[in-house]
């Protein structure tokens, strides 16, 4: 027979291992990204009137600063393991100067999705590298 102390033990793993596997699932959908352009323009339109509108512009702010130091990292993770390549020519470089600050990219994110509302349903993730492309395109060498 199984003791009392063991059986709580193997419960609680077992309680565990499928929150784990729960959270997993969640968290896979979670990291492709979830927000929309639609979701964004709502969250970046707003003033800074209150503590409801000063949340909402900072999901904006956050998703923007997010995106850049992820899109920073994976460019780090690219030039390290691949240096034999011209980071500068690679797809997927971004050409943001480095005096833009995160005022002037949700002002252009803000312009790109009003431009594109045909976009809108679209991940928000696309339409913010799209925007950053098309506001700060990258000098072309001769």
């Amino acid at each position: 027979m199984t003791h009392p102390k063991h059986l709580c033990k193997i419960v609680a793993l077992l309680a565990a291992l499928t929150l784990t596997a729960s959270m997993a699932t969640a968290n896979d959908a979670y990291l492709k990204g979830n927000f929309t352009g639609e979701e964004m323009l709502k969250y970046c339109k707003v003033a800074s009137d209150n503590s409801v509108r000063d949340f909402e512009r900072g999901v904006c702010t956050g998703f923007i600063d997010g995106f850049a130091a992820g899109h920073h990292a994976a460019e780090l993770w690219h030039a390290f393991h691949h240096r034999d390549e011209d980071i500068d020519n690679i797809y997927g470089h971004l050409c943001v100067p480095k005096d833009a600050n995160r005022t002037a990219m949700v002002t252009l994110f803000v312009r790109y999705l009003e431009k594109n509302s045909d976009k809108l349903k679209w991940s928000a993730g696309l339409l913010l590298e799209s925007a950053l492309r098309e506001g700060y395109p990258c000098e072309e060498e001769n």
